[in-house]
């Protein structure tokens, strides 16, 4: 049954990710949400020798997100990161250690100063933690090399966390980086009205 889980797990992330830009618009009215799961022991890790249950893993994610993107604090994202996390980010790239990782989260509060999260849905299964968001704020700064617009930004993503021991070691970020483009003037696709 697992396996199925796992499957379905990545179709329906996959799915989302192909559809982030229709829905984009359709999620802006979304709250932050908890998450009161009832505790399932998790399956064995296949990263750290002391896998946490599947509530933990949601709730360390979802105090990462809340701390770091709602409250702007950059400086807190290596409390929550494995000395070797890896962050991949589809065509924006791979970043790798808690170093880098840290200064690519803090960068993105520093550039969306009254940054926002909105958490639509979040499910985990062993030592994984899935999340649909929506990030919002006004950029102030450069934003993955884009200069500071003044200009209200939103956007999607279905990501996936991996968690060793209580702490974050991998992020695969689903991100509607079209939106971002779109949002900030400095790409318009043509499907777009």
């Amino acid at each position: 049954m697992r396996k199925l889980q796992s499957v379905a797990l990545a179709t329906a992330l996959a799915a989302a990710a192909a559809t982030g830009v229709a829905v984009s618009g359709a999620t802006a009215n979304a709250t932050t949400v908890t998450a009161e799961h009832v505790a399932h022991p998790a399956t064995a890790s296949k990263v750290g020798p002391k896998p946490g249950t599947v509530a933990a893993n949601e709730r360390e994610v979802l105090a990462f997100l809340r701390d770091v993107i709602d409250e702007h604090h950059g400086n807190h994202v290596a409390n929550y990161l494995t000395k070797d996390v890896e962050w991949h980010g589809g065509t924006v790239g791979t970043v790798a250690g808690r170093t880098d990782v840290s200064g690519l989260f803090a960068g993105v509060v520093a550039s969306l100063p009254n940054s926002h999260i909105a958490v639509h849905d979040i499910f985990g299964q062993g030592d994984q933690v899935a999340v649909r968001v929506t990030v919002s704020g006004t950029q102030k700064g450069a934003l993955l090399g884009i200069p500071a617009t003044g200009r209200n930004i939103s956007w999607t993503g279905e990501d996936l966390y991996t968690l060793s021991d209580g702490k974050i070691s991998s992020i695969w970020a689903g991100d509607d980086w079209t939106s971002i483009l779109y949002d900030t003037g400095t790409y318009k696709a043509p499907w777009i009205g």
